[in-house]
């Protein structure tokens, strides 16, 4: 006997053409919202001017600095040492546990040996993984600290300008001489047989 309907599992052509176009429009829907994304994602214009960042390269700090960013790195790298030799402390039997109590190389030391002591060949991956992520923070900040004590030694300093040396003198428009550190003016004074000067301030 022959039947009149379509054949299970297959797809009639209408349904086919139908499901063609649906995939067609997903498609179009994805490129459009790429290129929507990516357009918004530029600079708004091109032409905007840039501001200007002067830089002077002869202001330097005041000597007084060396001595507090050579303690601050001092006091960086001590604290983390201390929390190395802490944790090596706290699990003597973890590996790498000896390589901790070396300063600035034992955590890189320690953490070349990361993986499940003899004694727990069961331990757990999640906390290995978080003992490799803290040696790792352990040895930036020891050597960061070394590199913060080195900058403070031989950090570049300018001694400060005293008062009497950023003393300018400006000459005004009307001929008068002004000091802009003190309160001095010196005008011009008509004498019976000539001309001289007058000074005027407050001491």
């Amino acid at each position: 006997m022959s039947s009149d309907g379509p054949a299970s599992g297959r797809i009639s052509e209408p349904d086919a053409a139908r499901h063609a176009w649906v995939r067609r429009t997903a498609r179009s829907l994805g490129t459009l919202l790429v290129a929507v994304s990516f357009i918004a994602a530029r600079p708004a214009s091109a032409d905007e001017p840039e501001r200007e960042v002067r830089h002077d390269p002869t202001a330097f700090p005041a000597p007084s600095t060396r001595l507090p960013l050579f303690a601050i790195g001092a006091a960086t790298s001590l604290v983390w040492y201390g929390g190395a030799v802490g944790g090596a402390y706290l699990y003597p039997t973890a590996n790498g546990a000896d390589e901790l109590k070396i300063p600035i190389a034992g955590p890189w030391m320690s953490l070349a040996e990361t993986g499940c002591p003899s004694t727990t060949p069961d331990c757990s991956t999640f906390w290995m993984v978080v003992g490799g992520i803290l040696k790792g923070f352990s040895g930036i900040g020891q050597a960061g600290g070394v590199l913060l004590m080195v900058e403070g030694l031989f950090l570049p300093t300018v001694e400060p300008r005293t008062k009497a040396a950023s003393t300018r003198w400006q000459l005004t428009l009307d001929d008068h001489a002004t000091s802009a550190s003190s309160s001095v003016v010196v005008l011009p004074a008509p004498l019976p047989g000539g001309a001289g000067l007058s000074v005027l301030g407050l001491f």
